[in-house]
């Protein structure tokens, strides 16, 4: 599940939709603009990037998967956004994973109140650690898009940015 389709889920669950999965052409229609109304709201953005049939779909996907549903609720509550985002610890992926607060590992279950929105590279960096942890471990702050492995920044790397540059903010060698 990526953040669009969260943020229509959002919607879906706002606007209360859920029943039957095969519903007249009219109910549809009504479901999808009550579901675009929820939308701009939310979202603020005029464009709604999701047929009828998406909406059916997720509606249907709502229902049936607890893990999705769980996201929803966790969103509802804490908002829908990655808890790490603008926190230092690198750019967000698209894909959206319910993270625990206290971890599963220290005895806690994925609930609504012990979870919290994070992206998929945040919570693959983070596992086990306690939100303290993650913020402390300092071997977490960057992250490498074209592995998608995160990656230390260290003194070597900083240095090799910083050396092309005389200390006049020039580059060096160039009069």
């Amino acid at each position: 599940m990526n953040h669009s389709e969260l943020m229509l889920c959002v919607a879906i669950t706002r606007a209360g939709l859920g029943g039957t999965d095969r519903s007249s052409h009219r109910r549809r229609l009504d479901d999808a603009s009550a579901v675009m109304v929820e939308w701009l709201e939310s979202v603020e953005d005029s464009r709604f990037p999701f047929t009828i049939d998406e909406i059916d779909s997720w509606r249907i996907n709502l229902r049936k998967r607890p893990e999705n549903r769980i996201k929803v609720e966790i969103a509802l509550a804490h908002g829908a956004q990655c808890y790490w985002r603008h926190r230092g610890k690198g750019p967000c992926s698209t894909e959206i994973h319910a993270g625990h607060v206290v971890p599963r590992s220290k005895g806690h279950a994925l609930t609504v109140a012990n979870g919290q929105i994070e992206c998929e590279w945040h919570n693959v960096q983070r596992q086990e650690m306690s939100i303290e942890e993650y913020l402390m471990d300092t071997t977490k702050n960057t992250f490498s898009r074209a592995r998608a492995e995160p990656r230390a920044v260290d003194r070597e790397t900083l240095e090799s940015h910083v050396e092309p540059f005389a200390s006049d903010g020039g580059p060096r060698g160039v009069e």
